[in-house]
């Protein structure tokens, strides 16, 4: 005979579980508003006529707009952090067959294949992306409260291009790299430093597929040049890199890079 917790618990959990997907289909609904619209598009109320709910309905599930978002930018962070380690998964996985490279061409070529993942990012998870780069330059979209609880999802979305760099330079294929120093004083370790300058670089570069007056290139390619120009800076070896950037170029060709499988 099924205990009395147990015929409790089910109805509750059956609510909670209805509850989740209701939130997640309203996320959906949000996403689309952005897509659409910008993220200045993506209102309460616009959100409740998208979905035929009450707009005071709306806040039993995000308390205000600004939590909205942070919800939205913390699911398309989920999505865009499990793509990197699956590619991080990938390019281990290439390299364990690959008797050829040494640990310095091994080491580049995971950093270049991470710069090629990112700078496809637009195209292979282009909602996602967009929400983050108009998030970039929305300032006050989010409260700082909000957005403090987005912080932990981006530092580790941002873990796998760090430890790349920290292994890199660990043996060698990098310069240790000094510490750097930040507004408030506090020290910022090497690796974190390079990865916030890195990412940085990389979506500036992608931004620029968006100037009106056209570039007699594409970000994509600005990004890889700017990728290689930042790894020689830190020391890599000229040679090596071009052994790497031979690599990478081979998985994408044979179906190892992860994009090609989407």
């Amino acid at each position: 005979m099924p205990s009395e917790n147990v015929e409790t618990s089910e109805p509750t959990d059956r609510r909670a579980r209805k509850r989740e997907a209701r939130r997640h289909h309203l996320l959906d609904l949000a996403l689309d508003l952005v897509d659409e619209h910008g993220v200045d598009g993506l209102t309460m109320a616009a959100l409740a006529e998208a979905g035929d709910y009450a707009p005071a309905s709306l806040y039993t599930y995000f308390s205000s707009r600004s939590a909205l978002l942070a919800a939205l930018q913390e699911r398309a962070l989920v999505v865009l952090g499990r793509v990197a380690e699956d590619g991080a998964a990938a390019w281990d996985a290439a390299l364990a067959s690959d008797d050829d490279a040494t640990p310095e061409v091994a080491a580049l070529a995971r950093l270049c294949a991470f710069s090629d993942l990112f700078l496809a990012a637009p195209t292979e998870h282009r909602r996602e992306f967009r929400l983050q780069q108009q998030l970039l330059v929305t300032p006050g979209a989010e409260d700082v409260a909000d957005a403090g609880k987005v912080l932990p999802v981006a530092l580790h979305v941002l873990g796998v291009p760090q430890r790349l760099l920290a292994a890199a330079a660990n043996i060698e294929a990098l310069d240790a790299g000094e510490p750097v120093v930040d507004p408030l004083g506090g020290v910022i370790d090497a690796s974190f430093a390079r990865t916030l300058a890195w990412v940085v670089a990389l979506n500036g570069a992608l931004l620029a597929d968006g100037l009106v007056t056209g570039m007699p290139t594409t970000g994509a390619i600005l990004g890889s040049q700017i990728t290689d120009a930042l790894l020689v800076g830190w020391g890599a070896d000229p040679a090596d890199l071009a052994a790497a950037r031979t690599r990478t170029a081979r998985w994408q060709a044979a179906g190892t890079d992860p994009r090609s499988s989407r």
